[in-house]
């Protein structure tokens, strides 16, 4: 069974809500979710238990939040690497977060991407769901 960390923050729950509809996705596939906040992971070191690594983000200014962007430093400086990743998040305007956290987990971490970044303007609305869900199972899948 594949364990995945789904590492996320949020601003206004529309990220955690994709957290956990990835969650559902994973389990859906017979994997083993973990869910995590990005504020409450102080040793990233904990990630190297996992077999795929989701990372989510809401967009601000055309980027990752803060947060996120610490971990993603942290864990660029640890001997994390070669897990499957992904990354996704929700946005209000613009959407480019998902896609930054992407290139740096593959280039800067040492991931391998299992998805294209996924992301939903204003949180998950119809058929987003199902979609989110997909991501999860990829998750479990790989390659």
């Amino acid at each position: 069974m594949r364990k995945v960390a789904i590492v996320y923050t949020t601003q206004t729950g529309e990220t955690e809500k994709m957290a956990q509809v990835i969650v559902e996705g994973v389990q859906a596939a017979g994997g083993e979710p973990h869910l995590m906040r990005v504020e409450e992971l102080q040793d990233v070191s904990v990630l190297d238990g996992f077999d795929a690594i989701a990372v989510g983000t809401p967009t601000q200014e055309a980027k990752e939040v803060h947060v996120v962007t610490e971990l993603l430093d942290r864990l660029a400086a640890s001997k994390v690497k070669g897990k499957y990743a992904a990354a996704f998040g929700s946005y209000g305007w613009s959407g480019e977060g998902p896609f930054h956290v992407a290139l740096r987990l593959e280039r800067e971490c040492g991931m391998k991407m299992v998805a294209e970044p996924m992301r939903a303007k204003q949180g998950l609305k119809g058929t987003e769901f199902d979609v989110c869900r997909a991501f999860g199972m990829k998750l479990v899948f790989g390659e």
